[in-house]
């Protein structure tokens, strides 16, 4: 299992697969960044801009722009410099060309040639469709890079109810897919340095987040939105 810095080495470079700003950010911010600090190679990729979630009281029409500017502010905050986007309509993943996706992804992994790929299950972790769509993306890539798994383990859905309750981080199900750590095979609980560095990233963040920091997710190391768990893709 891999749980610390120095040991987050062992993915080689790294590339993150999601399908909205700042869902690289959420689930494996701290891994990313442990991993630029490492000297690793690391790519993120988005499908959509997120035009579709604007939050109360901020712009419908141009959230989109607005998104895609915290982005760059989030990504810089932890180091990245690689970051990709396809350019498709936030919510409509599962209606889109599935061979021009295909196709469009293909390039961005073998381009960047990684040793591993973060994305989401086939559960999509919130249940949101376009989570779905990704995960069967990645899954019908021909790549030899290895593939984790977004889990949530059980303490730590615990901590992370709160935010749940004030921003609806789990979106459309009651909670996540639950993995003991045991089960793991990344449980990376954040070092204070990178909880701080995590929590700079998300300020980057405000039209998605701004009411997350009542719930204090940050408050300690190693917890809630500081632990970031994956499992092992399976066939």
């Amino acid at each position: 299992m891999i749980k610390t810095p120095g040991e987050i080495a062992r993915l080689g470079a790294v590339m993150f697969v999601g399908a909205h700003p700042d869902d690289e950010l959420m689930n494996a911010g701290g891994i990313l960044a442990a991993a630029v600090r490492n000297g690793q190679r690391v790519r993120t990729l988005s499908a959509t801009h997120g035009e579709a979630g604007a939050r109360p009281g901020w712009p419908k029409d141009i959230i989109g722009d607005i998104r895609t500017q915290e982005q760059a502010a989030s990504m810089a905050v932890l180091g990245i410099k690689d970051q990709v986007w396809l350019n498709y309509h936030d919510g409509f993943l599962a209606d889109t060309d599935g061979m021009d996706a295909l196709a469009q992804l293909g390039r961005a992994v073998n381009d960047f040639r990684p040793d591993t790929i973060l994305t989401f299950g086939p559960d999509g972790l919130t249940g949101h469709p376009d989570h779905r769509t990704i995960s069967r993306w990645v899954g019908e890539l021909e790549s030899k890079a290895n593939v984790y798994w977004i889990v949530v383990e059980p303490e730590q859905y615990e901590q992370l109810r709160a935010a749940d309750e004030a921003i609806n981080i789990f979106f459309k199900i009651k909670q996540p897919p639950l993995v003991p750590s045991e089960k793991c095979a990344i449980d990376f609980k954040l070092t204070p340095e990178l909880t701080d560095l995590k929590r700079k990233a998300f300020e980057a963040v405000p039209s998605q987040y701004e009411r997350l920091f009542e719930t204090k997710p940050f408050a300690r190391p190693g917890e809630a939105l500081a632990r970031e768990c994956f499992v092992k893709a399976t066939k």
